[in-house]
């Protein structure tokens, strides 16, 4: 088969995949009560967030800490054009993902030649600036009261498609060879360079795409709180995805919705068991559970960096094939040496050290 062929037959199933979502998510949306619909939603959400996250940091090593200002940037624009401009709600929020990509750049080509910590401190720098101008910007945007009105377009066959969306344009990217070049800058930027990668150039291009998702996801929390002000995308929104990465896998996308579920399903685990608390007359309990379950969040992630700092999955993908093959080994059991087989220790070095 041609690579184009190849090429068609990956969008014919991926469109077909998108077809079922949309479906799927209508009819779960029409047959289920509001509030698991409003969970699956703002997974799906928090989702495409820490996807866009894990693209600039799991794979080009670039530690961003101002991904909340990308995700202000992509709310307010796609808001603004929908309540001042009239556009309607696709090509706003398409909008929302380009802006925030040019200011992705914009922030990106000054500042990615740093590193480490340094970086993190400019990025840092940008969302505080994009606070205060959301601040000072009153007749616009409403300052700190807030931009109230915003129409409702994040629903779950939204959410839910843009994720697929999301899922589909990074998988391939990450695969590609322009993939390769952000794991290579990733590694080791100064070998990368000496094979003739421009790494400034990926970095940069990193960013834009993160940003342009980040922007998505900013749009979509404004689209499903019909509500924005500046202190809705605080440092603590970047902390909430670098938190979905970093416990689902630096480097592994459905690490990062595994993380993102995750993250998503513990508030409600908690606020749920402190109804539940509270109807058994246990007030104690339940106050706790409401005030102070952020104590079992930190021991959470406590125990992840002891026990396995590279997240849930590391750097592997959980792929439908992968869960057949675990099944069916689990099932199997090991395979058994053939008669006469046995040997001793390998040579320290050899084949069969080194594929155990």
């Amino acid at each position: 088969m041609t690579a184009k062929g190849g090429f068609a037959k990956r969008l014919g199933i991926f469109a077909a995949e998108v077809a079922v979502v949309w479906v799927l998510g209508t009819v779960l949306k029409s047959v289920l009560p509001a509030y698991p619909v409003g969970v699956m939603t703002v997974f799906c959400i928090n989702a495409v967030l820490a996807l866009s996250w894990n693209l600039v940091s799991g794979y080009t090593g670039q530690f961003s800490l101002g991904h909340a200002g990308f995700m202000a940037v992509g709310a307010y624009t796609s808001a603004l054009l929908m309540m001042k401009a009239k556009w309607p709600f696709l090509p706003a929020f398409l909008c929302a993902g380009i802006v925030s990509a040019l200011v992705g750049f914009l922030v990106g080509f000054p500042s990615l030649r740093l590193a480490g910590d340094y970086l993190s401190v400019v990025t840092l720098g940008f969302m505080y600036i994009i606070t205060v101008i959301l601040n000072n910007t009153t007749e616009l945007t409403g300052g700190g009261l807030g931009l109230a009105g915003i129409p409702y377009k994040s629903t779950l066959p939204v959410t839910a498609v843009t994720l697929v969306v999301t899922v589909w344009v990074l998988s391939n990217l990450v695969n590609s060879k322009q993939g390769r070049c952000f794991v290579a800058v990733k590694e080791d930027e100064i070998a990368a360079q000496s094979v003739g990668v421009d790494t400034t150039y990926f970095k940069i291009l990193a960013f834009m795409i993160s940003s342009f998702f980040a922007g998505l996801g900013g749009a979509l929390i404004g689209h499903y709180m019909m509500y924005l002000r500046p202190d809705v995308f605080s440092y603590q929104k970047t902390v909430e995805s670098v938190s979905m990465v970093i416990l689902g896998g630096l480097g592994s996308l459905t690490g990062s919705i595994l993380g993102a579920l995750f993250i998503t399903l513990l508030p409600e685990v908690f606020r749920n068991l402190a109804t539940l608390f509270s109807g058994m007359g246990m007030q104690t309990a339940s106050n706790f559970l409401r005030r102070g379950w952020m104590v079992f969040y930190a021991v959470m992630f406590v125990v992840i960096m002891l026990a396995r700092p590279q997240g849930l999955l590391g750097r592997k993908e959980l792929t439908w094939a992968g869960i057949r093959a675990f099944f069916a080994k689990r099932r199997t059991g090991p395979p058994a040496s053939a008669p006469g087989s046995a040997r001793g220790p390998a040579a320290p070095g050899s084949s069969e050290e080194v594929d155990s």
